[in-house]
């Protein structure tokens, strides 16, 4: 996967250089663009969204859309990664990305096949919710409201 992208421009190498240094992350093009900046590269944002269409459409980058407005998130995939095998969780409020082996959403899979006629992609499959952090400040914030509120 990660081997078929051959770039000819300089900006394209530093994109998938930068993706390359921030492998296992997911990041967004807003991210990419922000990190490429800070390294003083001249990129514009639209050759970064190119960019990152083309790695996409090779393969050498996987891309997740974001929860509720949240921009998608793009991974670069070395070569022999296959996302496909496993599921996705998205923290809907920080935009963590989980892989996730589970054989309990397995046996769930092969329920919907086999009693509903639906094959589902494991691939394409992102369950939303909230990672165990922001659960936590969630339960948190919503504890130090009902506490100030109580005692008024």
């Amino acid at each position: 996967m990660g081997g078929k992208c051959k770039y000819t421009t300089r900006q394209g190498e530093l994109i998938l250089s930068c993706l390359k240094n921030h492998s296992g992350e997911h990041v967004t093009a807003e991210t990419l663009f922000a990190l490429l900046k800070a390294q003083g590269a001249s990129v514009g944002q639209t050759t970064v969204y190119r960019n990152l269409d083309k790695l996409v459409k090779e393969g050498a980058v996987l891309k997740y859309s974001g929860a509720d407005g949240q921009g998608a998130c793009y991974q670069y995939m070395p070569d022999g990664h296959d996302c496909a095998t496993h599921y996705h969780l998205v923290c809907a409020q920080c935009g963590q990305m989980i892989h996730l082996q589970c054989e309990y959403l397995d046996e769930m899979t092969a329920h919907l096949l086999k009693h509903h006629a639906f094959s589902m992609d494991k691939f394409k499959t992102v369950i939303y919710g909230l990672c165990k952090k922001c659960e936590t400040k969630a339960e948190n914030d919503k504890d130090k409201g009902h506490n100030a509120s109580s005692s008024s």
